[in-house]
């Protein structure tokens, strides 16, 4: 991240790298649609999207091609990843499996000991928790939320560990996993000032409390974690926040410049564009290639709050204030969507976000409780619950760690045969 090595040491990487980063996979899975080896499962959805945006661009003057098909490859590079691991590194046991999850989420567990370092030597925000941003570094542009984030799935992950083979690993095991569980939520709340994803974690972890094949005793200790967290959020809002500026927080979030987007790319946007199924073409209204351009409605809706945001930042007004939370941003995945490319492309796009996730609670209704891959394949769901939530809220698909681990993960268990759960139990 940073074109940085650890997050530490500047590499001299070339700023269009990751544009060409998928351009051998997308010509793997071509050559393999033209040999006609197509996967099975969910090979409609980017035809039918990349039919939509063309629709979008023809409709709208046919805006640059060029930009048309970056965004367009942005928007579905998930699905790239997703697809090239399907058909080319599933995993072949638990063990393979098991590795690569416990490497993320150490991975996920060492942003705590960035943040130390970023905070002069603490391990508490001395500085400012807009610091606190891992392997990104003490940049305060927003980096310190996406390391919340990946908080999140970490958790996640682990909860999915410990309702399948974590009920049998030997107490050893699971001290080490508590206490990397203790550090990964303890950055979390108290380090990343992700106020967001506190409030919304609940949702995110439901299926793992609904799913039929978790038992009641793993529910209930589930539970008695999720409390503890919300203990530590409280304590957290009531310590940084108070309740005057926790109502302040609330009362500005009814006029902030996000909701007036919503607005414009829901209510509005019949009398912005000519086509609103079809939105006002790709790069033209929210995204970083519309700003770029000056397009008209980037010059309306966007670029004045990103002005007004820089000139606070003249003055040292930046971090926890309203209007450089995210309540402040006017740019997200969803307005993206909805804005350049339509309604009915929103409606594909999610519908297939959607398919996954009762996919993977399918198929963890197919493979034993006490086996590795049902845990994780609910954790996966819950995952992909708050990706899809919190595209409405920030630009999520444009940052690679946030999103390229789970769908990598996603895309090499898809296919897995189900084998046996005991080497996953013996070792991290």
């Amino acid at each position: 991240p940073g074109n940085r090595l650890f997050g530490l040491i500047s590499v001299p990487l070339p700023g269009g790298l990751n544009k060409v980063f998928f351009l051998p996979f997308i010509a793997v899975i071509v050559m393999n649609w033209i040999q006609h080896r197509q996967l099975k499962e969910a090979t409609l959805f980017p035809l039918a999207f990349c039919v939509l945006t063309g629709v979008s661009w023809y409709v709208n003057g046919k805006p640059s091609i060029f930009g048309t098909i970056q965004l367009t490859l942005v928007m579905l590079r998930c699905y790239i990843l997703w697809y090239f691991c399907r058909l080319t590194c599933t995993f072949e046991n638990n063990r393979q499996l098991n590795r690569w999850v416990w490497g993320y989420v150490v991975y996920i567990a060492a942003q705590f000991l960035y943040n130390i370092l970023w905070q002069g030597g603490a391990p508490w925000p001395r500085v400012h928790p807009d610091c606190s941003g891992g392997v990104w570094g003490p940049m305060a542009g927003g980096e310190a939320h996406w390391i919340g984030y990946m908080s999140v799935f970490g958790l996640l992950l682990i909860a999915g560990w410990w309702v399948s083979v974590g009920r049998k690993a030997r107490p050893r095991i699971r001290t080490w996993v508590i206490l990397t569980t203790l550090v990964i939520a303890y950055n979390l709340i108290f380090m990343t000032d992700t106020k967001h994803v506190l409030v919304l974690f609940p949702f995110f972890a439901l299926p793992l409390l609904l799913h039929p094949r978790v038992t009641a005793r793993l529910k209930l200790s589930l539970l008695v974690a999720g409390i503890l967290f919300l203990v530590g959020t409280t304590a957290y809002f009531h310590l940084v926040m108070g309740k005057l500026q926790m109502r302040r927080y609330i009362n500005s979030a009814q006029n902030s410049p996000r909701v007036q987007m919503f607005y414009a790319v829901t209510g509005d946007l019949p009398y912005l564009v000519p086509y609103p199924l079809f939105g006002a073409g790709p790069g033209m209204f929210a995204s970083p290639q519309a700003v770029e351009a000056g397009t008209p409605l980037a010059r309306r809706y966007v670029i004045p709050y990103q002005d007004e945001n820089r000139r606070r930042g003249y003055f040292g007004l930046h971090g926890t204030t309203a209007s450089a939370s995210v309540i402040g941003s006017t740019q997200s995945d969803f307005f993206i969507l909805m804005g350049e490319y339509g309604w009915l492309a929103t409606i594909v796009y999610y519908g297939f976000w959607i398919w996954l996730i009762v996919r993977l609670l399918q198929k963890s209704t197919q493979i034993p409780s006490e086996n590795l891959q049902s845990g994780i394949f609910i954790s996966l769901a819950c995952c992909l619950i708050a990706q899809g939530i919190l595209m409405g809220l920030v630009t999520m698909l444009i940052v690679p760690p946030l999103m390229y681990p789970i769908w990598i993960l996603m895309g090499r268990m898809w296919d897995m045969q189900v084998g046996e759960g005991a080497p996953a139990q013996e070792e991290l």
